[in-house]
């Protein structure tokens, strides 16, 4: 299987749509990370009374020009998409980005792994992952990041945490551990893994 991967433009949004527009139980499109949301009900409560508005946020980026992510195409078949890019094009990760200072610019986060259903335990996140570092360095990135949480997470709170992708899908890929997530809790383990390119 030969896996592709596409930027996110105007001329894919459809596919990208099939994927972001229904999932997490409403129309999240993937947008979470590009605006300032105060509490998860508020965010809930978008998907559910306004998903058209995160759909528009998400296009805005795309029209005006920032990386929002890669959609994973084998044999013309939609595998996934990939929310990723240069951290100073995402609001989420503001805080890392304070961190890494001018590394910002040229280290890209992974802020959510969506495979398609047909294609879901498949173990294709690895395969994906590795084609994502190629794509990364033919796009001037010097290191991507990645924000899954632990398996004993997993183990508490089943399926809806792997949005982030699994740890050892990063792991098969040469992503190493680094620390724990800003965000990790003892109700909710978490952790940054990355990839030097």
């Amino acid at each position: 299987m030969k896996i592709t991967l596409q930027k996110l433009t105007t001329s894919n949004f459809a596919d990208y749509e099939t994927l972001t527009s229904c999932e997490s139980g409403g129309g999240c499109y993937c947008s979470f990370w590009h605006q300032k949301i105060t509490s998860m009900a508020e965010w809930d409560n978008r998907k559910k009374e306004n998903p058209q508005l995160n759909r528009q946020v998400v296009l805005d980026k795309v029209q005006t020009g920032y990386h929002v992510g890669v959609l994973a195409y084998a044999d013309n078949e939609l595998l996934a998409w990939i929310s990723v890019g240069p951290m100073i094009d995402f609001y989420w990760t503001w805080k890392r980005v304070g961190q890494l200072g001018d590394n910002a610019k040229t280290t890209a986060a992974i802020y959510c792994f969506t495979v398609a259903p047909k294609f879901r335990k498949k173990g294709l996140q690895s395969k994906i992952l590795s084609e994502l570092v190629n794509y990364g360095r033919a796009n001037g990135w010097k290191a991507i990041e990645a924000y899954p949480f632990d398996s004993t997470a997993i183990e508490k709170h089943g399926e809806v945490l792997l949005w982030p992708g699994l740890t050892k899908g990063y792991v098969e890929a040469g992503y190493q551990r680094e620390s724990a997530h800003w965000l990790s809790s003892a109700d909710a383990e978490r952790s940054l893994y990355k990839i030097e390119l």
